[in-house]
């Protein structure tokens, strides 16, 4: 709900670089963490740092209509499991 308000004040732009940045500081340091403590830290940091799944379904509402709403939607998981094979 935060990176919602957030974007509604700042932009969307902002708010998706920032939660892609937190997004790879929290990646990087899960991978070079040497303990439980730092792996547990690392995705807090990922889980408080990455609200772009709300902002970019609000950009797609922005952006499409009635006829085509639902069609936008549909194709996000597709996109999304698209991004994890070849990732």
């Amino acid at each position: 709900m935060h990176w919602g308000r957030l974007s509604d004040r700042i932009g969307r732009r902002p708010v998706i670089m920032t939660g892609l940045l937190g997004l790879t500081l929290s990646m990087i340091s899960f991978g070079i963490s040497k303990s439980l403590i730092g792996l547990i830290v690392s995705r807090a940091m990922a889980g408080a740092l990455n609200g772009n799944t709300g902002v970019l379904k609000t950009i797609i509402a922005e952006i499409t209509d009635e006829t085509n709403i639902a069609k936008a939607y549909s194709y996000m998981p597709i996109v999304w499991f698209v991004g994890v094979t070849f990732a």
